[in-house]
């Protein structure tokens, strides 16, 4: 029998009360009690990570596994002149906790000391969003909900006689950042990912689909398993096309799989240092803000109070995270920045973090309409394995999973095997034909909402035989 996630509990206002992860009161005195071992002076910061995680697991039409996990993961960094060392552990007994202090002063020698380097730590005056992402329906779903759930996805696959892979994952998470100089910010949350595999049980075809929300309640289990059955029916007996450039329609989750790498490059010191894809090659030492980066119908945005693609407020030393529209109608307009180098190099009082949290902006065009306007191009579902090859273009490669089909005179014709890239999403965002509407897709490290994307040019460069 599988174990039960948790059992269902009554609405509360205080989120803490079921004792899934630590409260606010708990990780205020953990870390004083770190604090109180640490010698020598100097600066320190923790932050504590306490998160419960409920999951359940199917595979080949069968539930496989279900249980619970409660953590508590803690991270040190000691400041002593400049000179930073850091260390971690998932134990609070007080023996680790020293070890761990141990571990990050005994570091702190083998470190050059730089003061410019380590501003004084954030004053609590800063204040920080209430973003709402704490939903109890999230956490308060029991064993039946989910088993029901995992059923229900199984039968229209079991049906069709495909198999059916899954996954289920609900979280309730804290995270707390504290200094020794009287900083003190605790956020609690809640997340909820959903992810079903379809597979022909010759191999001949596969679909997918996925989603992630704080709120479990945005989550349509019974829609995504369809989708990835038909997927799976329609993806069967590919036939094999020549690589090559071709108009391609990216569905949502194949643009966030290859945009993300645009937001994890948005580095102001990594860019003035002449690194990046936003570094000026014109001018030594300067970004490239204000100049237009990619299709003047695109910004990307981020905001902690967004409804439907907000995140936790502060980031790990910290510093509040605010609205920000990094790329604003094509323009670059802001590049992430830590409190020093504001200081040293901006004069600025402040930092600019970056959650990893994005949202692309988009169009009316229906994934329908792009293809009835494609000649002679191919559909991506998803894509996997991305891996950046060249840091200041951006070029990354990947291969293209669950569902690739060729579309010719305004049709989809027939499935096709799948593909290997060569292709940087700095070229993808300024080859745009069409745009979609923007929505959520399955990103757990942060979220993300983005429109399916119909694109010219976009390079294969090779036939993989995986489904």
């Amino acid at each position: 029998m599988i174990r039960a996630l948790m059992n269902n509990a009554p609405t509360r206002q205080d989120p803490d009360a079921e004792g899934r992860f630590l409260s606010k009161t708990e990780s205020k005195a953990l870390a004083d009690r770190i604090f109180a071992m640490t010698t020598g002076g100097g600066k320190s910061n923790v932050n504590i990570d306490s998160r419960w995680t409920g999951n359940l697991r199917w595979a080949r039409n069968d539930i496989a596994t279900g249980g619970d996990t409660r953590q508590t993961s803690i991270n040190l960094i000691r400041n002593i002149r400049g000179a930073a060392a850091q260390a971690d552990t998932n134990t609070i007994a007080d023996d680790a906790l020293r070890a761990c202090v141990d571990r990050a002063e005994a570091l702190i020698v083998l470190r050059d000391e730089d003061p410019d380097d380590y501003p004084d730590p954030l004053p609590e005056i800063h204040p920080h969003s209430t973003p709402k992402i704490w939903f109890e329906n999230t956490v308060s779903i029991g064993e039946p909900v989910l088993a029901a759930t995992a059923d229900r996805s199984i039968l229209p696959a079991e049906r069709a006689n495909m198999l059916a892979a899954g996954y289920i994952e609900v979280v309730a998470d804290s995270h707390s950042v504290s200094n020794n100089q009287g900083l003190f910010r605790y956020y609690p949350y809640t997340t909820a990912q959903y992810s079903i595999t379809v597979r022909d049980p010759k191999g001949i075809g596969s679909g997918w689909a996925g989603v992630d929300w704080n709120d479990w309640a945005r989550v349509d289990p019974d829609h995504l398993a369809q989708v990835a059955l038909d997927k799976c029916l329609r993806s069967r007996n590919p036939g094999a096309v020549e690589p090559g450039r071709y108009t391609t329609i990216l569905e949502p989750q194949a643009v966030c799989d290859l945009v993300s790498l645009v937001v994890e490059s948005l580095d102001r010191e990594l860019a003035e240092g002449g690194a990046g894809p936003f570094a000026d090659s014109r001018r030594p030492g300067y970004s490239r803000i204000g100049q237009r980066v990619v299709d003047p119908r695109i910004t990307m945005s981020a905001d902690p109070m967004d409804p439907e693609c907000g995140f936790i407020p502060f980031d790990w030393a910290g510093e509040p995270y605010t609205h920000v529209n990094w790329i604003d109608g094509g323009i670059l307009r802001e590049l992430t920045y830590n409190r020093g180098y504001g200081l040293r190099v901006l004069g600025k009082d402040y930092a600019l973090p970056n959650s990893g949290a994005f949202r692309l902006s988009g169009g009316s065009s229906t994934i329908d309409e792009m293809i009835a306007n494609t000649k002679r191009g191919v559909l991506v579902t998803r894509f996997s394995g991305v891996e950046v090859l060249d840091m200041n273009s951006l070029l990354a490669t990947g291969n293209t999973r669950d569902g690739l089909w060729l579309i010719e005179h305004g049709k989809i014709s027939k499935p096709i095997k799948n593909f290997r890239f060569t292709e940087s999403p700095m070229f993808v965002l300024n080859n745009i034909e069409m745009l979609g509407v923007p929505q959520r897709v399955f990103h757990p490290s942060a979220p993300a909402i983005v429109p399916p994307l119909m694109v010219r040019d976009f390079n294969f460069t090779g036939l993989i035989d995986a489904v």
